[in-house]
């Protein structure tokens, strides 16, 4: 019998899939901060837009452990070199302006607190990145209005990015105007050892307009999933005018032949920066970059300055001219390699060559001077190089090491009339930064850090050059607050050795709290020494004369507590606020303490330069619930008045700083935004004085106010 034929199975019913969900956290400031080996901040363009600030000094002000100086910003209260200023990650140019930067040209501010084997800063580094070429296309327009004295100011800028396949771009272009005009009071007194006391009063004002404008243009090129090509450019155009006037009261003594003064400058300054950097990554894992970068900083200042006595004469009419060049030229490589699962490392090597021209010209009454520092063109060839390791070795999945040394050398080389120089300063720094997350995640962490960094000598502190104080003629002998100016070319380098220690914890919801402290202990420090020299300068002055110098003292040490909050209203202020419910409000609050010592000079208050006891800033944003288009926000950052004791003769004196910001913003929806701000508002008088004594028992000293200036801003942003 013949089998039966099964029948076909019936269609199989199809069968629905699982639903899957693919989630992501957006990357935040604290996210990427978590993630680093070693102490590092990463302020984006929440911070960069938060007040629609006026230039990038404004928002380096607010940020925590960052305070400004005359333009310059200081970590832990340390300046003049002990912080280092990068532009996307190379040193900024001489003389380049951190208030000619807008937050809209910048993409980001990487902050990091102590020394590594690649940012050898001794208080730190602070690294400002520009624009980078987008994932998408991307188009912005930022108008802005200012007022801070004089008259209006205004910036344009706008941003063309897009990507077309493996190649992106960005370019970003900018122009702005600006004015400023402060008035000041001066009181100059000095004893001579027969107890003859002159006294003046100086009342004067300044003003100042300045124009800028600049382009940036950033290329990327990945040809494969192994190599990336990129290059870039940074061209910035700057023109200043200013004008000076002072009028010179006799107080005390005999009458001040001078009753006043005025001085005009105008000036023009290009800075030209192109780059280029090649990536090649393995398939087995690694990386190599070839880097590549040449500037060129080029200054041009013409000046004109006339003084008068009561009865009309002119006793000084003086023009003058100054021609400033340097170009600088970098090749670096770096070559990250994972070995095994525990290691990965990173090596450099940095090679620059640097040469700088100088010449200044002055002529009274038509006839040129010729001496130390005018009519002489200077010359200057610095080398540099620089190699580097570190290893980052993961112990445990909550340990990790960064074990690191960097080797690094600078020849100085120069000649002219006042002296040769040939310097060469030798370092080597080893760093070890240690981890410890308490969770995989590392929402609570301890970072430590052991540190051998340093500071090397700038050009102008090397250069034997002498200048005049242009506040007394060379044929009168000057006083030590208006001391002549000379360079010391056996200066050394100053070596510090660091320990850094500090805790953080990452809120779920957002923020982040820290706290820590810093050591640093910096042998050969150097400080400004005024003397009075019999002959100081053959040929160029024929009287005995008070000059500043800068020399290596022995050592200083110095040490702070840095506290850190940032985060939801109602996650740090819960009593405030209803149970369950969003408030909209975010906080943010940094207190620094500081405390520094110079074993050379007596105390109290020998302290380093310009570095104030305290430091604290706070502030909050609050996005309104009601109406959440419309934020409002404002911050304050105070520090106390100070003295410093700089040498046993010498005492400088430092008023309190209170400064607070205020902005309004309306997001009109999601391409166009609104801000309106307010720049100190207290708009207090800053006030500086300096005192010297002589063993001889002849003392001076000096005091001046200075008003500083409020400002509002308006900024609109548009993407399109």
């Amino acid at each position: 019998m013949a089998a039966a034929v099964p029948a076909s199975a019936p269609a199989s019913a199809p069968q629905s899939m699982p639903r899957v969900e693919i989630s992501g956290t957006p990357e935040t400031d604290e996210s990427n901060r978590r993630r680093q080996n070693a102490a590092m901040s990463i302020y984006g363009r929440e911070e960069l837009d938060r007040q629609g600030d006026i230039d990038v000094t404004d928002v380096l002000k607010r940020l925590p452990g960052v305070s400004m100086d005359g333009g310059a910003p200081r970590l832990r209260g340390l300046g003049g070199g002990y912080t280092k200023v990068l532009i996307n990650g190379e040193d900024a140019p001489p003389g380049f302006s951190l208030d000619t930067l807008a937050p809209g040209d910048v993409e980001r501010i990487e902050v990091v607190k102590g020394a590594t084997a690649e940012f050898p800063g001794v208080a730190g580094t602070i690294n400002i990145v520009l624009r980078e070429p987008p994932k998408s296309r991307s188009r912005e327009w930022r108008g802005g209005l200012n007022f801070r004295a004089v008259q209006p100011g205004g910036s344009q800028a706008f941003q063309w990015g897009d990507r077309i396949g493996g190649f992106s771009y960005v370019v970003p272009v900018s122009v702005a105007r600006s004015a400023q005009g402060t008035e000041y009071l001066s009181d100059r007194i000095s004893r001579t050892p027969a107890g003859e006391v002159q006294e003046q009063e100086i009342s004067g004002k300044d003003v100042g307009r300045s124009g800028n404008g600049q382009i940036a243009p950033r290329m990327q090129w990945k040809f494969s999933e192994l190599d990336t090509l990129t290059a870039g450019a940074f061209l910035q155009h700057n023109e200043s005018r200013s004008h000076s006037q002072r009028e010179f009261t006799t107080l005390q003594g005999t009458p001040w032949l001078t009753a006043g003064d005025g001085s005009q400058s105008e000036g023009e300054s290009d800075i030209s920066r192109v780059n280029a950097q090649w990536q090649r990554k393995f398939k087995e894992g690694g990386k190599f970059e070839l880097k590549a970068s040449w500037q060129d900083t080029d200054r041009t200042t013409l000046g004109h300055y006339e003084s008068r006595r009561s009865d009309g004469s002119r006793p000084v009419v003086r023009d003058s001219r100054t021609e400033f060049e340097e170009s600088r030229t970098l090749v670096g490589a770096r070559w990250n390699q994972p070995v095994g699962e525990a290691h990965t490392l990173v090596a450099g090597i940095d090679v620059e060559s640097r040469q700088r021209d100088e010449l200044r010209r002055v002529w009274d009454y038509g006839i040129e001077r010729l001496d130390s520092a005018t009519g002489i063109p200077f010359a200057a060839d610095i080398q540099q190089t620089a190699v580097f390791m570190q290893d980052e070795w993961t112990l445990t999945e909550r340990l990790s090491m960064l074990p690191g040394v960097r080797v690094q050398e600078v020849r100085t080389r120069s000649g002219d009339g006042s002296g040769p120089i040939n310097n060469v300063a030798r370092t080597t720094s080893p760093v070890l930064h240690l981890n410890y997350r308490f969770d995989p995640k590392g929402r609570d962490q301890i970072r430590a850090a052991l540190s051998r960094s340093f500071k090397l000598p700038d050009l102008n502190s090397l250069v034997a050059r002498y200048v005049l104080n242009g506040n007394y003629e060379r044929n009168e002998t000057n006083t030590p607050i208006a001391a002549d100016r000379a360079g010391n070319p056996l200066l050394k380098p100053e070596l510090s050795t660091g320990l850094d220690l500090a805790y953080e914890h990452y809120p779920s919801a957002g923020g982040v709290f820290s706290v820590g402290m810093f050591y640093r202990r910096i042998d050969g420090l150097t400080r400004q020494r005024i003397s009075l020299e019999d002959n100081p300068a053959p040929g160029v002055v024929d009287v005995p004369r008070w000059v500043s110098r800068p020399v290596n003292l022995a050592r200083a040490t110095s040490v702070g507590l840095e506290l850190e909050v940032k985060g939801r209203g109602e996650d740090w202020l819960p009593m405030f606020f209803a149970r369950g419910r969003e408030s909209g409000l975010q906080l943010r609050a940094a207190f620094n303490l500081y405390r520094s010592r110079v074993e050379q000079v007596e105390g109290p208050d020998n302290r380093l330069e310009a570095q104030p006891p305290w430091l604290a800033n706070m502030g909050f944003d609050w996005r309104i619930p009601s109406h959440a288009a419309w934020t409002v926000g404002a911050s304050l950052v105070m520090q106390p008045g100070y003295r410093t004791i700089q040498t046993d003769r010498q005492i400088a004196r430092r008023s309190a700083v209170r400064n607070m910001d205020a902005f309004i913003s309306w997001r009109m929806d999601r391409m166009t935004q609104v801000r309106l701000g307010v720049s100190n508002i207290l708009a207090a008088d800053n006030v500086n004085a300096s005192s010297v004594t002589d063993l001889d028992g002849f003392s001076a000293g000096s005091s001046t106010r200075r008003n500083t200036l409020r400002a509002i801003n308006a900024s609109w942003v548009l993407r399109f």
